[in-house]
């Protein structure tokens, strides 16, 4: 789990937004590289929804999801936030990895790099009712991808996969709308 924080870089963990966009290539270059990741997976909630606000921020759950993820999976969220920022970080990455159409807060987007692309996108739609349902369904998310990597779109009653529209994302055009949404951030 690797929180980005609005302002300055958080105490020994985490990334600013700024910090996060200007070194994206190196952070999922040097996780690949020392086997701290295969997968990849951002963490997008609305900033009215209290429970998700809430289970992010909490250290206890911060740490179980932390040792599920393991050296498996690298996790980014946005920590806190204003509204605006909130909103804005979702739009962005989203858009950056092609997914806006299909995918909406609260939910989960998981990815790998292969070969300088981004490939195997996949998004789970959250439907988190409150703060004990809600780390329940974010946990078996995240358990079910480490499971299974070869999951298929479903409309299950629990967890609804949703496939993305796009197979193989380059890395170019990750790292151009990153940058745009840098140059426009507050």
């Amino acid at each position: 789990m690797i929180p980005i924080y609005e302002q300055e870089s958080g105490k020994g963990i985490g990334h600013s937004v700024d910090s996060f966009i200007n070194r994206f290539d190196e952070i999922w270059v040097q996780h690949l590289a020392e086997d701290r990741a295969q997968s990849f997976a951002f963490i997008f909630y609305d900033f009215t929804d209290s429970a998700v606000r809430r289970i992010l921020k909490d250290q206890g759950v911060f740490a179980k999801l932390d040792r599920l993820s393991g050296h498996d999976l690298s996790i980014f969220y946005l920590h806190n936030g204003t509204r605006h920022s909130v909103e804005k970080f979702n739009k962005q990455f989203l858009a950056a990895l092609e997914v806006t159409e299909r995918a909406e807060p609260p939910c989960v987007v998981f990815f790998k790099f292969k070969e300088q692309r981004i490939e195997d996108i996949k998004i789970v739609q959250l439907d988190n009712a409150d703060l004990i349902h809600g780390f329940g369904e974010l946990y078996a998310v995240i358990e079910k991808y480490l499971a299974d990597t070869a999951i298929a779109p479903t409309s299950s009653r629990t967890l609804r996969w949703v496939k993305s529209s796009a197979k193989v994302l380059g890395i170019e055009l990750f790292r151009a709308a990153l940058r745009r949404g840098l140059e426009a951030w507050p």
